[in-house]
Parts: structure tokens; sequence; C-alpha cells
């Protein structure tokens, strides 16, 4: 039942680069939309 090919890869450092980064952009996003909703600012103090 289990896949083969999965079984034998494993994340190489890019993999974990690229998946870190994902995972840091969409805190910020969350980040900035929280801010926005309860502040009505993009950028405190700015916009």
């Amino acid at each position: 039942m289990n896949n083969p090919k999965m079984e034998n890869s494993k994340p190489t450092y890019w993999q974990n680069a690229e998946r870190t980064n994902g995972r840091m952009a969409m805190m910020g996003l969350l980040a900035l939309v929280v801010n926005y909703g309860l502040f009505g600012w993009i950028i405190p103090g700015i916009f």
C-alpha cells in the first residue's frame, strides 16, 4: 500500500529550504491579514 518511491526518497537541503521559505511566507501573509483586520493598517504607522 505504501508508495515505494516515497520510502526511498530523503528530502534534500533545498527541498527543506523551499518548504521552510513557503511556510514563513504564509506566516507573514497571515500576520498581514490579521493586522489589517484588527487595525485597518497594512504597515503600522505608515499606511
